[in-house]
C-alpha cells in the first residue's frame, strides 16, 4: 500500500486544486508544511477563506485522483466567525 500526501487549497470550504503530492516524505513533514503554509497567509487571503488542507490518497485503493481520506482539523475553517 503507497500512501501519497497531499496539499489541498481551500476557499471557504469548496475545494480548489491540489498544490503539492509526495510520497517521499513523512505524513508528519508534511502536517508540519501545512501548518506552514497556512501561518504565512496574509491576513487578507485568510479572511477571504483560503486555506491549505492536508489530505491522503491511498494508491492501492484507488485509481482515481481524488483523496479517500481526508485529515482536516475538524474539517471547518479555522478562520470563520
Amino acid at each position: 500500500m503507497i500512501k501519497v500526501y497531499e496539499i489541498h487549497r481551500y476557499l471557504n470550504d469548496q475545494f480548489q486544486y491540489v498544490v503539492a503530492q509526495t510520497h517521499k516524505y513523512t505524513e508528519e513533514k508534511v502536517h508540519r508544511d501545512v501548518k506552514r503554509m497556512n501561518e504565512m497567509l496574509s491576513a487578507d487571503l485568510r479572511e477571504s477563506g483560503v486555506r491549505y488542507v492536508f489530505a491522503i490518497e491511498d494508491m492501492a485503493t484507488s485509481n482515481k485522483k481524488t483523496p479517500t481520506k481526508y485529515l482536516h482539523q475538524q474539517n471547518k475553517n479555522p478562520w470563520a466567525r
